[in-house]
């Protein structure tokens, strides 16, 4: 009788594993459309690394897809991002990678798209929405931490001062990036009582508005130490207004995210640090999760990813080609 039993037993577990695999196999043998909705890639190249990433990763995992890829005008086209939204669930489509143009500003396109079914990975932000209508058709949020970046800006500029000196602070566009980056670096600067900030402005992650913002402070506060802004295009602007009035050596200019341009900034001596992501891991990250939900797999809520404080060209290098082992062969940078 119990060997009866064990052979049952042995039974449904061996139809189980089948069930599970002819499952598996029919969920990877249709063709997946997949939509790739960026803020802009004039940001910065990391957008199109995480696109290549992205399907580097599906083609390595053997799914069947047709990529539809669209961007915004600029960082805080809301109203756009809501129609390019509108547009793929019309069109059809089983999965969304949305790289929001602001946090709330998304909220609406979140709740289209989970009335439409259609499972989204949020990229760039490491919290989930507060509203449960949207934070329902996220399968999961994919990013860097912005707060502890930012509190890693604030500890290098301190260590920079020795604790003492005027900074600015030049922010993307309000809400929980700038928050983060800007926000809760300047914690950390508040501890040191000789530390000032004495110049604050949203240039919306813009390169031509970082450059003017910076001339204008050049001129307000020609005493000026550090310049930090929480962007990779900001920081370039703001490193090339700093470089025409022959300041570099004098004023030090930090970025975010540390991108090509901004190790090669570093290099010149134009830039003076920026703190660098392990970026086309996320993009490897955000295939993993439609991967894993096409399987009926459990998925963490968030995916966050490392930094490394770069202000050193030679160190800098090695965490650069590690960060973009996958985009840089076909990028050619």
């Amino acid at each position: 009788m119990k060997k009866r039993i064990r052979l049952v037993v042995i039974l449904l577990a061996a139809i189980v594993l089948v069930c599970g695999i002819v499952g598996t196999q029919a969920a990877l043998a249709k063709k997946y459309r997949i939509a790739y909705l960026s803020p802009s890639f004039d940001i910065s190249d990391a957008w199109e690394r995480i696109w290549i990433a992205m399907q580097y990763r599906l083609d390595e995992l053997g799914v069947d897809y047709e990529l539809i890829t669209l961007a915004t005008s600029s960082h805080v086209a809301h109203e756009e991002q809501l129609n390019q939204v509108e547009s793929v669930i019309m069109r059809g489509i089983d999965y969304v990678m949305l790289g929001p143009t602001a946090f709330d500003a998304c909220v609406p396109a979140l709740k289209a798209l989970g009335e439409a079914g259609v499972p989204v990975v949020v990229y760039n932000y490491t919290q989930a929405h507060e509203d449960p209508e949207a934070r329902a058709a996220v399968i999961q949020y994919i990013g860097f931490d912005h707060g502890f970046g930012g509190r890693l800006v604030g500890a290098w500029i301190a260590s920079h001062l020795s604790g003492k000196g005027e900074i600015a602070v030049i922010y993307g566009a309000p809400g929980p990036i700038s928050d983060g980056r800007g926000g809760e670096a300047i914690k950390v600067l508040n501890l040191f009582p000789d530390i000032e900030v004495v110049f604050e402005y949203y240039a919306d992650f813009n390169r031509v508005k970082a450059y003017e913002a910076t001339n204008d402070l050049l001129m307000a506060h020609p005493d000026i130490n550090v310049i930090y802004c929480c962007s990779t295009a900001m920081a370039l602007g703001a490193a090339s207004a700093v470089a025409e009035v022959g300041k570099s050596d004098q004023i030090a200019v930090i970025g975010f995210g540390c991108t090509g341009e901004e190790l090669e900034a570093i290099q010149k001596g134009t830039m003076a640090a920026s703190p660098l992501r392990l970026i086309d891991d996320s993009g490897i990250g955000v295939a993993d999760a439609f991967y894993a939900h096409m399987q009926g797999k459990k998925i963490p809520q968030i995916w966050s990813g490392p930094f490394v404080m770069v202000d050193n060209y030679e160190e800098g290098k090695g965490w650069y080609e590690r960060a973009t082992r996958v985009s840089k062969p076909i990028m050619g940078r």
